[in-house]
């Protein structure tokens, strides 16, 4: 079990960033996440493992003027 913006979430062997940004994300504009504090950029998403136990935000790209 993993934690997605304070709500649980099934984890799965091998889950990435990417998939679990999929399963949440549904305006589509995360391009940072903090993985168990550390931030991961978008490039990084499918290489980087989600390890069980995760706590996990999704960060929106955020623009202004």
């Amino acid at each position: 079990m993993i934690t997605v913006d304070d709500t649980p979430m099934e984890w799965e062997d091998g889950m990435t960033v990417a998939q679990v940004v999929k399963a949440r994300d549904t305006s589509g504009h995360c391009a940072v996440v903090r993985l168990n504090g550390k931030l991961v950029s978008s490039p990084k998403f499918d290489a980087t493992k989600v390890p069980d136990k995760a706590v996990i935000y999704l960060l929106p790209l955020v623009a202004g003027g």
